[in-house]
């Protein structure tokens, strides 16, 4: 089997549909056309797909139902973490909390391009990961939210270390709204 682009396409277009079945995808200031939606959706991924490593005590996610597939969940370990559920206006969000606060326990989040399986093996494809201390939070818009893929990446510490770059460097906050990366 071989890699494609438009079996990375059937892909998300199945999970959009099982989201859209069940309520999650956002439908406000969704592009009219396929190609525009694809356009806005690979415009939104972007600034993840550069292997980059981000190291935090909080990491926030906000996403539509159509990039489920593209961020991952941290495992969890009933004897190192709690996870709960809340609700809110328009949006279902997901909290994952270390409450040993050990590095040895942290959450592990990944955002980018799945992996695909060719006659090769896996190919893993490029992404960010997220190394987080303290707390996730995933919020998965529903009903009318515009697409959105938005992180916010700090707290107490945060360090980010891009594949170009051996050595990695503290900054204040890492930041990806509407498609734009903000390093501070």
């Amino acid at each position: 089997m071989q890699s494609s682009a438009p079996s990375s396409l059937v892909a998300r277009s199945l999970v959009v549909g099982v989201f859209a079945v069940v309520g999650l995808t956002g439908c406000a200031g969704v592009p009219a056309t396929a190609e525009q939606r694809l356009a806005a959706e690979q415009r939104l991924l972007a600034p993840y797909l550069r292997d980059t490593e981000v190291g935090c005590s909080e990491l926030r996610v906000e996403l539509t139902g159509n990039f489920h597939v593209n961020v991952g969940q941290p495992a969890v370990d009933v004897q190192a973490h709690t996870a709960r559920k809340e609700t809110g206006d328009g949006y279902l969000e997901t909290i994952w909390t270390n409450k040993l606060g050990d590095p040895r326990t942290a959450f592990t989040v990944t955002i980018g391009e799945p992996d695909q399986i060719t006659e090769q093996g896996i190919v893993r494809k490029p992404r960010t990961k997220f190394t987080v201390l303290h707390e996730v939070r995933l919020r998965v818009f529903a009903g009318t939210h515009a697409l959105a893929l938005n992180v916010h990446a700090g707290g107490a510490f945060a360090v980010v270390r891009e594949a170009s770059v051996k050595k990695p460097r503290d900054v204040s906050e890492y930041v990806v709204e509407d498609g734009a990366l903000r390093i501070r």
